[in-house]
């Protein structure tokens, strides 16, 4: 069952305590497999997208690898994407592990305004974000202690502006941003094959959703809704049955078309729309870490648009509440669907 509490608390990255949960700050350990990323999405009223994903990682040869990816969609479909990794010394992490420096690319969540950046004059791309975190710091308690996430913000305002070469000028823009953060002692692909993650991208109420099926086929999941930060429901009480996409669009990657929600307190459909992108995440790992983690790894990642209703069941003196809205899916899987999972709800 889930839990939470509405305060994050400072932690160094490297202290040996046991990790507080809701920490923003780095929690990755020695272990010679152990990885963490944060992962953002971002929705804008004038129809740009971004996704981006902060990785540090044990995994290959040395330890403490840090890659930045970005997805920018602007309103007529076009992707751009962009990347920085570096080795061990040559990035920066804050004392306090809140603020990573990867190259060109920069998320600072120290302070009351937090900063996502990326400039970089050779490549012709400066966009610059800010928002104060209002929460929610949630989490869900796994089975297993060797992969953890906490929804560190879903749905909170945030603005920026946006500089591509080839414009006349920058544009600025506001939206919301929701943000992860997971870490694992385990290579990920051991841990699990697929992950499916939607959030809302309107106004109060906000929902999230999470579905983690490990390679054994076991799945765990986790559901919240908010308002304004505070934790209206959070619970992992429910069923989740993903109804298959058009035969055609299934492939190794299958993006469920449904996504339908069945519990003593709340019930729902997220529906999938239209996909933004889809990249290959290995391309921005740096070689020779690439070489060898593809003998175990092929993974796939997209980002989709999505719409939801979502209802709150009447309790005792309380009437049913009804939200509807839109959001965006994204699915990551580390490794093709095996036959033994051929069913997406299985």
């Amino acid at each position: 069952m889930a839990r939470a509490f509405a305060v994050a608390v400072s932690l160094a990255p490297l202290a040996a305590m046991a990790v507080v949960r809701g920490d923003r700050s780095s929690h990755l350990s020695d272990g010679d497999s152990a990885s963490e990323y944060w992962d953002i999405v971002a929705h804008f009223d004038s129809n740009h997208h971004l996704f981006a994903r902060f990785l540090i990682t044990n995994e290959g040869p040395g330890d403490r690898t840090a890659i930045a990816t970005w997805q920018l969609i602007d309103p007529n479909g076009k992707r751009t994407e962009f990347r920085n990794g570096r080795r061990k010394k040559r990035w920066t992490l804050s004392p306090d592990g809140d603020s990573i420096r990867i190259g060109s690319s920069l998320f600072d969540q120290s302070g009351s305004v937090h900063r996502l950046e990326y400039d970089s004059t050779k490549r012709g791309i400066r966009v610059a974000f800010q928002y104060s975190p209002r929460g929610p710091v949630g989490w869900v308690d796994a089975a297993s202690d060797r992969y953890s996430f906490d929804l560190l913000e879903l749905a909170t305002p945030v603005t920026g502006t946006i500089w591509l070469k080839g414009m006349s000028a920058t544009a600025s823009v506001s939206g919301t941003i929701s943000i992860t953060h997971t870490w694992m002692e385990k290579s990920e692909a051991d841990l699990t094959l697929r992950r499916i993650d939607f959030s809302s991208t309107g106004s109060d109420p906000s929902v999230y959703l999470s579905d983690r099926t490990a390679p054994s086929g076991e799945r765990e999941r986790w559901l919240v809704v908010a308002r304004d930060g505070e934790l209206l429901v959070q619970t992992a009480d429910f069923q989740l049955a993903l109804a298959d996409p058009p035969r055609h669009e299934r492939g190794d990657y299958p993006t469920p078309s449904e996504l339908r929600i069945s519990g003593p307190q709340i019930e729902g459909t997220i529906w999938s729309g239209s996909t933004l992108a889809e990249i290959d995440p290995l391309r921005a790992i740096p070689q020779p870490f690439r070489f060898l983690l593809s003998f175990k790894l092929r993974p796939h990642q997209a980002w989709a648009r999505a719409s939801f209703e979502v209802r709150l069941l009447p309790k005792q003196g309380t009437p049913e509440i009804v939200l509807k809205g839109s959001g965006i899916t994204t699915i990551t899987y580390t490794n093709p669907l095996p036959p033994k999972v051929t069913r997406l709800g299985n």
